[in-house]
């Protein structure tokens, strides 16, 4: 299921589209179903990053019927034999119906490509870290496939080596995270598991961006961690190689005739004709995916919203003129009759009841994101810190912390330590334990919620003609 780069860049449909304009990918049978449990397998890109919630965030809102949990399975630091390791406990414990697995950024051992510090050895040791990353993946998907869960494979993302900054470029390490992408699609393939291959299409993105820009970069000053930006375009490129389609809903209304000519995803009722214009209730099955502030220097990256967030309204034979559209009494904006004619996309505007809920299930996604990401961080902390400790004895797990914190305080003017990431972690953990409990019980609260407000509704709208100042109210 590898994508065809050369269609993000493809030159983007018009904002205001005609109902026939639209080509939307075919696929058999959605990649995820009713009721699925996805755990998401990954490193400190699953672990910390917002991508998967945007794909949580787009079903939510696409398919209000079909309830999902996503459940991150990210480990910061980790790579696929540690993955393996941990399967029955992050994956089968929580009876996955689906996993994500996305590695490779730490299997490759960034270290061994250090023109500052060159290990002895180096090429040896670097075609024996590819060689390992293949082999465990090889292992996860078997031990999947054993359990009956179904798969999604995600290639690495990129590691960027041209993008000035103080962190040593490491140059090769993301030719090697290519290697292990081809990998990843080649298994895929025979496998007949979907691919959502990240590497080839940022890859793409970023060299033609610093063509043009070399500032620019799709990642991090790390060279490793995208920012929000760089996560709705890695959520993109899944929907779009997994076929999400492209359609909100679609609704054709004759206003002369008072009839619906095409409705899609819609059900559009009491049509009537104004004196002055047009109204219809409309029946809608899904939401538009929201405007993302923090992110949204991506919609100039990947075609988002014509690819994925279609809204289109199309009045026919209205008088010539200009119409304020108001939706459920709430005034959204002012259209002409030609555009109208042609069709609105209704997804990127603002000021509609309908975005202004998603909004609200957009910040409910952020929260759900966040808990989800504490939690994996306590599991970091006992996984890389607490081994042989017994979890249950709180003075001896916080004595194993303190003094770990103690190392790295001692370790803080060495930039080679982390430490500042390690005493945060672990700070983290003695502050958050005890919570965990309850920090479970939100996230699911805040599920029961996002498929409470995002179910179906039906939405009044009226279009009242723009009166021209240079005409008479009584012509």
């Amino acid at each position: 299921m590898k994508t065809n780069p050369s269609k993000l860049w493809a030159i983007a449909f018009a904002i205001s589209l005609p109902l026939a304009a639209h080509a939307e990918p075919a696929t058999a049978e959605p990649v995820f179903r009713n009721n699925d449990t996805i755990c998401l397998i990954g490193d400190s890109i699953t672990h910390s990053g917002p991508y998967h919630s945007y794909v949580f965030l787009y079903y939510a809102t696409r398919f209000p019927q079909m309830r999902l949990k996503f459940i991150n399975c990210g480990i910061s630091g980790d790579s696929a034999s540690g993955m393996m390791w941990r399967l029955q406990k992050d994956v089968f414990s929580n009876n996955a119906t689906v996993a994500t697995l996305s590695a490779g950024m730490n299997d490759v051992n960034r270290g061994l490509y250090s023109q500052t510090k060159v290990p002895e050895d180096a090429e040896n040791s670097k075609r024996k870290a590819i060689d390992g990353f293949k082999q465990n993946v090889v292992k996860i998907s078997d031990a999947l496939t054993e359990k009956g869960v179904r798969q999604i494979f995600i290639t690495p993302t990129i590691y960027d080596e041209n993008f000035e900054s103080t962190v040593e470029s490491l140059r090769g390490v993301n030719g090697a995270l290519g290697e292990c992408s081809d990998f990843v699609v080649a298994l895929g393939k025979t496998r007949n598991i979907p691919v959502v291959d990240l590497w080839h299409s940022m890859n793409e993105i970023n060299q033609k961006r610093q063509q043009a820009d070399p500032a620019f970069t799709l990642i991090g000053k790390d060279r490793i961690h995208p920012g929000p930006m760089g996560h709705l375009v890695m959520a993109y490129l899944f929907l779009d190689q997994t076929n999400a389609p492209q359609d909100v809903w679609r609704l054709s209304i004759d206003a002369k005739s008072k009839k619906v000519m095409e409705q899609k995803n819609a059900e559009a009722t009491n049509i009537e004709a104004m004196p002055s214009g047009l109204a219809f209730s409309n029946k809608e099955m899904a939401l538009p995916f929201p405007v993302l502030e923090d992110a949204k220097q991506a919609y100039d990256l990947v075609p988002f919203t014509d690819r994925l967030n279609q809204q289109v309204l199309q009045i026919r034979n209205l008088a010539v003129g200009n119409y304020t559209l108001k939706i459920n009494s709430i005034d959204v904006g002012t259209y002409s009759q030609s555009d109208l004619e042609k069709g609105i996309n209704l997804a990127t505007n603002t000021a509609t009841p309908q975005n202004i809920l998603v909004q609200k299930i957009a910040s409910l996604c952020k929260e759900h994101q966040s808990l989800g990401s504490t939690i994996r961080m306590l599991r970091r902390v006992e996984m890389k810190h607490l081994g042989g400790v017994n979890l249950s004895d709180k003075e001896a797990v916080k004595a194993k912390l303190e003094a770990f914190i103690a190392e790295k305080q001692a370790q803080k003017n060495d930039p080679g330590a982390n430490s500042g990431y390690y005493i945060t972690t672990a700070r983290t953990y003695l502050k958050e334990s005890g919570n965990e409990d309850a920090m479970r019980a939100r996230i699911q609260a805040i599920e029961d919620e996002i498929y409470t407000i995002n179910q179906p509704q039906t939405y009044s709208y009226a279009f009242e003609k723009v009166q021209d100042p240079n005409t008479s109210l009584n012509q």
